[in-house]
């Protein structure tokens, strides 16, 4: 849980109305945490004096968001999160999407494109135009692919945005070719072309330059977000967005620590999942088992003795708990689908030997205990 004015202020207008938000006893207002980044950062402002910089983080939390459930969300879910804080380097922003791309290639993924943008370029061209309300701006740009145009249209006139056939003209046709073209311009602008200029030149020198992509339309709707920031998509768009992140340079100096520069991601496996099972990847579960240890009389000792050494060498072995005799304990072998049974009884032992039977064949042969 966390507090609810921490997330509402930290995250900005949007996701309020995706919390699960309710009193404790104690009459605080809290909620179940939507998203890990402003409670991570809260912590980094009450440690970063004994944590060495930059720090590198991860987590798996699980997260919830009331909203309604659809393919690629649910109201519950895991999340992994990557962060880095204390570089302010553009070398930090590309080691974050490194590892976004090389657990994507690791999963057997291919059909991703990583869309990187940079929020300073467009605040810059929106203060050209005399756009005054720049978080509401950013705010309706983020949701041009999910609303309607004519709604979509009509919130960029209440921001004051006149020309955003130009605006949007500009963010469609700008590549990392000829992003240089507008330097100059203003200070905002010149930051974020030198930043994206040096992280696509390391990510070709990382080797992974291929699955990323220019889109400056990506804005991302957090509030907390600063410069760079990207979103992961399937190269046709078919599918929502698969991830996100970006740099949240401001966010452990707002809760009263020093300013720390920081960026990371948020991967969550409801939309993995889909894409996996959509480019047929998805890892088949595996129910059956390698191994039964059936038992007939007072041989606990060897039984136990022999699935620790054959669980040790990463095999899939169970045992009797129902104290079942020995043709029972064959049927509920054959019902889990055991490849083999291992059959351990008092006379065998006395000689030394086990026997080992294959399912499948109905093949029996007597080993001896030690060679297991």
């Amino acid at each position: 849980i966390e507090s609810f004015d921490l997330i509402a202020k930290k995250s900005g207008e949007d996701i309020k109305e995706e919390i699960y938000a309710f009193k404790d006893k104690g009459g605080r207002m809290i909620c179940l945490i939507p998203e890990f980044t402003p409670s991570v950062s809260r912590m980094i402002a009450n440690r970063q004096k004994e944590l060495g910089k930059p720090l590198k983080w991860y987590s798996i939390p699980r997260h919830w968001r009331y909203e309604r459930p659809q393919s690629g969300r649910l109201r519950e879910f895991y999340q992994l999160n990557v962060d880095i804080f204390g570089s302010e380097s553009p070398k930090a922003d590309t080691e974050v999407l490194s590892v976004g791309i090389c657990i994507m290639l690791n999963l057997g993924l291919k059909d991703f494109l990583f869309h990187i943008s940079n929020r300073k370029f467009l605040q810059g061209l929106l203060q050209e135009y005399n756009v005054s309300n720049i978080q509401e701006a950013f705010r309706i740009i983020d949701k041009r692919d999910k609303i309607p145009e004519e709604e979509f249209v009509d919130g960029l006139l209440k921001c004051g945005i006149k020309d955003y056939d130009e605006i949007l003209d500009i963010l469609d046709s700008v590549t990392i070719e000829n992003i240089g073209d507008f330097r100059g311009r203003n200070e905002l602008m010149d930051k974020a072309i030198d930043n994206l200029i040096d992280i696509f030149r390391y990510l070709e020198y990382y080797g992974v330059r291929e699955h990323c992509v220019l889109d400056l339309s990506i804005v991302r709707g957090l509030a907390y977000y600063t410069d760079m920031v990207f979103e992961v998509y399937d190269k046709k768009k078919e599918m929502r967005s698969l991830f996100g992140g970006g740099r949240y340079d401001d966010l452990v100096e707002s809760f009263g620590g020093e300013h720390t520069p920081a960026v990371g991601f948020g991967m969550g496996d409801v939309v993995l999942e889909l894409m996996m099972k959509k480019e047929g990847v998805w890892p088949e579960e595996k129910t059956d088992m390698d191994y039964y240890i059936a038992n007939i009389g007072d041989v606990d000792r060897y039984v136990f003795s022999i699935a620790k050494k054959l669980r040790n060498k990463g095999y899939r072995v169970t045992f009797d708990l129902m104290e079942r005799n020995l043709s029972n304990q064959l049927k509920y072998a054959d019902k889990i689908n055991a490849k083999k049974v291992i059959i351990v009884g008092e006379k065998e032992i006395k000689e030394g030997k086990i026997l080992i039977r294959d399912m499948e064949t109905g093949k029996q042969e007597k080993i001896d205990v030690n060679k297991i």
